[in-house]
């Protein structure tokens, strides 16, 4: 029987003293993919200023002069 891959949306965030992170699995790449516009979206809400360091299909970074930022991404796993 053949597994059918899932697709891990993974966001990081580090902000002043704060670090936060948050995992969600989907069972398409596709809604894997509207799920991590999103998280850039709302992350992208809370920076003024900075520069994208990556602008991937399936990872996204973002910091800022001072060294805080996010990043999105997506990973694909194959369950056991």
């Amino acid at each position: 029987m053949e597994r059918n891959s899932v697709f891990l949306v993974y966001t990081l965030i580090e902000q002043s003293e704060s670090v936060s992170d948050c995992h969600v699995l989907y069972a398409t790449l596709e809604r894997a993919k509207d799920a991590m516009d999103r998280e850039i979206e709302e992350a992208r809400e809370n920076f003024d200023k900075g520069k994208v360091l990556h602008d991937l299909e399936r990872l996204y970074e973002f910091r800022t002069e001072d060294g805080y930022g996010f990043t999105v991404g997506i990973d694909e796993m194959k369950p056991l």
